[in-house]
C-alpha cells in the first residue's frame, strides 16, 4: 500500500459516514429540486447551478476542516508522522476535492435524467461551473485551514476571546473571496484562475506553516 493510499483510506475511515449521509442528502435535494419540470414547472438553470455548487463547495470545506479537528485531537499523529504536514493536509484536500466530483456526478446524472423527462437541458452542470466549484472549494478550505489555526493559537492564549479575535481574519478572507470574484467576473478565465489559484496556495501555506509550528512548539 502506498503512502498516499495509506492517507486516503485514513480520511475515509473518519469522514465514511459523514460522505454517505451527505451523498444521500445530496440526492434527495437534486431530485426535489428537478421534480417541478416532471409536471411541467418552471425551473431556472442558474439558481440550480448556484444552489448546488454552493452546497458542494461549502460541505467539501467542512469536511476538510472536520478531519484536521479529528486529527489534531491526537498531536502524536503530526509529530511522530513519517509523512509531512503538506502531504497530511494534502490528502485532505484531496478527499474534499473528491467528494466535490462525486456531487458532480449525481447532479451531472440527475440533470440528464431531467434533460430526457422534460427536454430541460439546464440541470445539466458544464466545465466552468465544475471549475469555479473546484477553486471556490480550494480557496474555503486554504482560508478555512488558516482561520482554524490561528483561532486554535489563540484559544490557548486568551481562551473564549478567540472567538471574537477570529472575526477578523474571517473578515478578511471575506473581503479577499469578494475580490475574487469581480476578478472572475471582469477577467479572462485563464488569468482569473491563475490569480484563484496563487492566493489559494498562499492561504494554505501560510496555514501549514502555522500549524507545524503549532504543533511543533
Amino acid at each position: 500500500m502506498t503512502s498516499w493510499s495509506g492517507l486516503l483510506r485514513k480520511e475515509w475511515m473518519i469522514l465514511r459516514y459523514s460522505l454517505i449521509t451527505f451523498a444521500l442528502v445530496f440526492v434527495v435535494i437534486a431530485v426535489s429540486s428537478f421534480a417541478p419540470m416532471a409536471v411541467g414547472g418552471i425551473m431556472d438553470g442558474i439558481e440550480l447551478t448556484q444552489m448546488f455548487s454552493t452546497m458542494l463547495t461549502l460541505m467539501a470545506a467542512s469536511f476538510f476542516l472536520h478531519s484536521l479537528h479529528t486529527d489534531t485531537k491526537q498531536p502524536d499523529l503530526w509529530l511522530h508522522s513519517p509523512f509531512s504536514i503538506v502531504k497530511l493536509l494534502g490528502a485532505k484536500t484531496f478527499m474534499a476535492i473528491l467528494t466535490v466530483f462525486g456531487g458532480f456526478i449525481i447532479w451531472s446524472g440527475i440533470g440528464v435524467g431531467a434533460y430526457f423527462i422534460g427536454g430541460f437541458a439546464g440541470g445539466i452542470p458544464g466545465l466552468t461551473p465544475l471549475l469555479k466549484v473546484l477553486l471556490n472549494t480550494f480557496l474555503f478550505i486554504s482560508a478555512g485551514l488558516l482561520i482554524w489555526v490561528i483561532y486554535k493559537i489563540l484559544e490557548v492564549r486568551i481562551g473564549w476571546l478567540a472567538s471574537l479575535i477570529s472575526l477578523i481574519p474571517i473578515s478578511i478572507a471575506v473581503m479577499i473571496w469578494g475580490f475574487l470574484i469581480a476578478v472572475w467576473e471582469t477577467l479572462e478565465l485563464p488569468v482569473s484562475s491563475i490569480i484563484y489559484i496563487i492566493v489559494s496556495i498562499a492561504l494554505f501555506a501560510s496555514g501549514a506553516i502555522l500549524l507545524e509550528k503549532k504543533v511543533r512548539y
